[in-house]
């Protein structure tokens, strides 16, 4: 008798034990397919799948990483208007006041230049994305840099 009093009170606390290690172990990806540590889809999604950039920086607050949006003037297209905006920016530098100039960082590397142009050109044509954000939208107007865009 007190031996299975034992086993079932070693099993109880095991099984407490592992519930425990399980729900502070913190959530887990069904996918991350560009292995940046944010979920694809998940716990609010990944803001530039396929490419790696676990900032998640989106200086325009439109739901598309920096990394994968080189549409900064927001008409959903990479093109002249963006090409201009990256040449009026040339040599700025973080911090960014406001926030959203730094969208015309889009290789991310802290200033304005020629990799940002280099960026524009490379995706010239294309659209911004893809995002695994649900609330992602080329057309959101930014804010003065506050958080408050369409999908912070």
């Amino acid at each position: 008798m007190k031996l299975r009093v034992i086993i079932a009170l070693s099993s109880a606390a095991l099984l407490t034990l592992a519930l425990a290690l399980v729900s502070t172990a913190g959530p887990t990806c069904l996918g991350d397919a560009d292995s940046d540590g944010i979920c694809d889809v998940e716990l609010g999604g990944d803001n530039c799948l396929g490419t790696a950039n676990p900032a998640q920086r989106d200086d325009d607050e439109d739901g598309y990483g920096n990394i994968c949006d080189s549409d900064t003037n927001q008409d959903c297209v990479a093109g002249a208007a963006d090409l201009s905006g990256v040449f009026g920016n040339f040599g700025a530098s973080s911090p960014w006041t406001p926030k959203n100039i730094g969208a015309f960082d889009v290789d991310e590397g802290g200033t304005v230049g020629a990799g940002d142009l280099a960026a524009v050109f490379g995706d010239f044509g294309g659209a911004p994305g893809p995002s695994g954000k649900s609330c992602a939208d080329c057309t959101a107007t930014p804010t003065a840099g506050l958080g408050l865009g369409v999908c912070p």
